[in-house]
């Protein structure tokens, strides 16, 4: 009797999405945790993102604020100061360091935005 070889899983199968070469096919979908105090994502974030890294695995972020009149939720993070930009450099270089590959998934809610309230 020959012996047959199981039918691979598609969706732990390897896929090359443009520049990106995934080593399977699960993506850590955006949640909106709103963790993040006064827009500034925090450390805490960094062992959130990396123990759900995979080498080769796609995770994108919870949405993140483009500017100050983009929130819809309050503690959300931002990406529109040199502050919040340098709060992101230790989460994107844990996720890295597994060897994820990290989208920002970037948002403005639009005319629902609450300026102001948070």
């Amino acid at each position: 009797m020959a012996a047959t070889t199981p039918n691979p899983i598609p969706l732990l199968t390897p896929y090359k999405m443009g520049k990106f070469n995934l080593s399977h096919r699960i993506v850590l979908a955006p949640l909106t945790r709103s963790r993040s105090y006064n827009n500034i994502p925090q450390p805490h974030a960094a062992v959130y993102y990396s123990q759900r890294a995979t080498n080769g695995g796609l995770l994108i972020t919870e949405a993140t604020g483009i500017s100050n009149t983009a929130q819809g939720y309050p503690q959300t993070p931002g990406i529109w100061t040199h502050e919040q930009v340098e709060a992101w450099k230790p989460i994107v270089e844990a996720v890295h360091n597994k060897g994820g590959i990290f989208f920002c998934q970037i948002w403005h809610v639009g005319r629902v935005s609450t300026y102001g309230i948070f």
